[in-house]
């Protein structure tokens, strides 16, 4: 599906400049027009939007690469994100590289359509690493809500519940599953928790977040059960957009 950008405020991009720009940017139909990479600065050739989660307990801090060109400022590291930036399109070369550019971590093809949104999630140990690329389906919430979804991206883990307020939101994802977006009610200081499915074991916790009216999310579980050395269990989320 092509994106229609008419109801969106703002995609979390890389950068300080926002995805949309003015009024614009908001009647556009192509990102191309809108958005700045640091990448990039030939505006004439198709894009799409792809962000990148590292979750691979024993990968070193990185730099991340489409094709030849760098994408991060400053390395990537276990349980963080790269926001969405412009790539180009088609079947391309993404790949880790220790924080030197000497050394590959991780390298592999994926396939990117002009005017899609992705997440590309790096996850497992680096010696039999999974990437796995999602297609972001960015829709308005319905008004006064915001929407999530929840991703395991622990090898070990059970399946999993998203749970919210006490009410179960996801439920029973494995590993490398990635939910739909689902509708939530907006809510400040919340606790978003990751549990094993159908019980009351805690895996992964969010602490303290504010759920934006009209805004999109995702959270996700990383690390190993019992893991050691930092390579515990953990959940982290990111806003994926605003409308």
């Amino acid at each position: 599906m092509n994106l229609n950008f008419t109801k969106i405020k703002r995609i979390h991009q890389l950068g300080k400049v926002p995805l949309l720009i003015g009024i614009v940017c908001l009647l556009a139909v192509s990102i191309s027009s809108c958005t700045k990479s640091s990448n990039t600065s030939n505006t004439n050739v198709p894009y799409g939007l792809l962000s990148v989660v590292a979750a691979a307990p024993d990968a070193p801090a990185a730099e991340f690469y489409i094709n030849s060109d760098l994408v991060n400022a400053s390395p990537l590291i276990y349980g963080n994100y790269i926001p969405y930036f412009k790539s180009t399109t088609g079947a391309i070369k993404a790949g880790f590289f220790d924080t030197g550019g000497l050394t590959t971590i991780a390298i592999d093809t994926i396939n990117i359509k002009v005017n899609q949104v992705y997440t590309l999630f790096f996850a497992n140990l680096v010696a039999k690493h999974d990437f796995l690329l999602t297609t972001d389906t960015l829709v308005s919430p319905p008004n006064g809500n915001a929407s999530i979804r929840l991703a395991n991206m622990s090898p070990n883990a059970p399946n999993v519940d998203l749970v919210i307020g006490g009410k179960v939101i996801v439920s029973n994802k494995s590993y490398k599953q990635v939910s739909s977006f689902v509708t939530i009610p907006t809510s400040g200081n919340d606790t978003l928790k990751i549990m094993q499915t159908g019980t009351s074991n805690l895996l992964g916790v969010v602490n303290a977040v504010t759920v934006q009216s009209e805004g999109v999310y995702t959270i996700w579980l990383y690390g190993f059960v019992n893991g050691t050395n930092g390579q515990g269990l953990n959940a982290n989320l990111m806003q994926n957009a605003l409308f």
